[in-house]
């Protein structure tokens, strides 16, 4: 099952992103659990928003809006790629942006923490942005092996505050289930 979340911001900030995707095509179908909308909340206070619905069977559509400084909207298609025995999210960016060229490839790493919240680990690769895809792979594999594949200076914890439904319409919406509610004291 793929185990997977968002953007992480400071992958997007950093400029680390590539050419190539880590696989071409989907590894897997997208796991349902975590679409919704998620957040995560700044050092400087701010609160970055990413929004995750169905692209499909195997793609997601994910839109995350930056807060603070050099913050901005982000849109992207990703998939499962799997990697040896893990799974990453390849996102593509569907726009250009001050900060992420069209077409252009960001990896992360989910770790579930609970039903409702995720942690993004980003990938520490040094390789070229115009690699190749197989030869992003072996990185992955080799840093995996040696323990080196994530930085604790690009990982974040995200909540999520609302779900995703669908219609029969193929329409998506947002919306706040009755555990997400704080209750009100009189």
């Amino acid at each position: 099952m793929v185990r997977f979340f968002l953007l992480l911001p400071l992958l997007l900030l950093a400029g680390c992103f590539y050419e190539k995707p880590l696989t071409a095509t989907p590894s897997e179908a997208i796991n349902t659990w975590f679409l919704g909308e998620w957040q995560h909340k700044e050092k400087d206070g701010g609160v970055s928003r990413a929004v995750v619905t169905p692209a499909g069977h195997d793609f997601y559509r994910i839109q995350v809006t930056l807060a603070g400084k050099g913050g901005g909207t982000y849109d992207f298609e990703a998939w499962a790629s799997r990697v040896g025995n893990s799974t990453f999210l390849t996102l593509q960016s569907l726009h250009q942006t001050s900060k992420l060229p069209e077409k252009a490839f960001v990896f992360i790493h989910p770790q579930m923490i609970d039903q409702n919240r995720v942690r993004i680990r980003g990938l520490d690769l040094d390789v070229a942005q115009n690699s190749q895809s197989i030869d992003l792979r072996k990185v992955v594999r080799t840093r995996l092996a040696e323990g080196t594949l994530y930085s604790e200076a690009k990982t974040q914890d995200w909540i999520r505050v609302a779900e995703v439904y669908r219609n029969r319409d193929g329409e998506t919406g947002l919306f706040t289930p009755l555990r997400y509610e704080i209750p009100t004291t009189p």
